[in-house]
């Protein structure tokens, strides 16, 4: 018994005891992970008007306004990175993509309030109405709360990309080159 205690002691010598490298981590002051979306942060698109045999195209409630993201603890080697928004239950379960950003700085650890909106410090990409920057959630009137996911991913592509790339285009060129991510998740419903 002594000996195998001498001999896990010695293993445990050998073992490094550097600390280990921290979680990737995404968090934001505007959405509360699993909690429902404010409706500011919601779609704004006033263009459309009430149909009162479609009323599932009136205009959606929200301002548009993309929350704020902030992550930190990216691993080494990380060259860009990119944030994709889904609406998981859009279409039908076919899912919508609110949000392609990409080409966002190694250095860049925070987008404030607004600035996926404005489409400051990335490329954008093309969610599925064609939108380069951030579309906020607006489901049909009258379809329970939908689950939408944020997701900032760390990449060691250099930040080159075309601009334009839907989500299925971006998470190709991606392949092989992901690093890690994170997410977090909100519900959004037009009725609150």
């Amino acid at each position: 018994m002594k000996t195998i205690a001498l001999g896990m002691t010695a293993l445990l010598a050998t073992v490094s005891l550097a600390p280990a490298a921290p979680w990737f981590t995404l968090t934001s002051t505007s959405i509360k992970d699993g909690q429902r979306i404010p409706v500011r942060f919601g779609g704004d698109d006033q263009k459309r008007a009430c149909s009162p045999r479609n009323p599932a195209v009136c205009p959606c409630p929200g301002k548009n306004v993309s929350p704020q993201l902030a992550w930190q603890g990216a691993p080494e080697g990380t060259k860009s990175f990119a944030i994709l928004m889904y609406d998981i239950d859009g279409q039908y379960g076919a899912g919508v993509s609110h949000w392609v950003a990409y080409n966002i700085a190694p250095t860049t650890t925070e987008l404030k309030e607004g600035d996926g909106t404005a489409g400051t410090g990335f490329t954008g990409g093309a969610g599925t109405r064609a939108n380069a920057n951030y579309v906020g959630p607006c489901p049909p009137q009258g379809d329970g709360p939908h689950h939408y996911l944020i997701t900032v991913m760390a990449t060691d592509l250099e930040p080159t990309l075309a601009p334009g790339l839907t989500r299925e285009a971006f998470l190709a060129a991606a392949k092989g080159h992901l690093l890690t991510s994170a997410t977090i998740g909100g519900l959004f419903a037009r009725a609150y």
